[in-house]
């Protein structure tokens, strides 16, 4: 198995995880309360859409998507706006992550600890994701 496969599967580990914490944090019943109690919710939700948003960049670009609209950039085709919304949505991802660590910074709960963690490690995989992105174009 090379490394794009090691990525999806490590992606796929994550979002087993990361459901997990949902259902720890679900079970404790936080989720009403003050404005900083639904920032530490909105710390672990951001890091989940993002999460989930690198699984299916990752899996595109493990079909190679990546060489086809690398390919088709320069004819002018229909690719060249795949290349784009790929290249936001890869940058949505970093700046959701980025996000859910400023709500963990100021929320209050357990939820906040989580969501700071997801945060980083969501923040973790934006940044290899960009590398493995920024090398396939090479």
């Amino acid at each position: 198995m090379h490394f794009p496969g090691i990525v999806v599967i490590s992606e796929w580990v994550l979002g087993v995880f990361l459901a997990g914490t949902w259902y720890r944090v679900s079970r404790k019943g936080e989720a009403g309360g003050s404005w900083r109690q639904r920032a530490s919710l909105g710390a672990l939700a951001l890091p989940s859409v993002a999460l989930g948003l690198e699984l299916v960049l990752v899996m595109a670009a493990r079909f190679r998507l990546l060489e086809a609209l690398d390919v088709a950039s320069p004819n002018g085709e229909w690719a060249v706006l795949g290349g784009r919304v790929w290249v936001f949505s890869l940058l949505s991802a970093g700046i959701l992550s980025l996000c859910g660590l400023l709500l963990a910074a100021i929320g209050k709960g357990s939820p906040r600890v989580a969501g700071a963690v997801w945060s980083s490690m969501a923040l973790g995989t934006f940044l290899a994701n960009l590398v493995l992105a920024v090398n396939s174009f090479h």
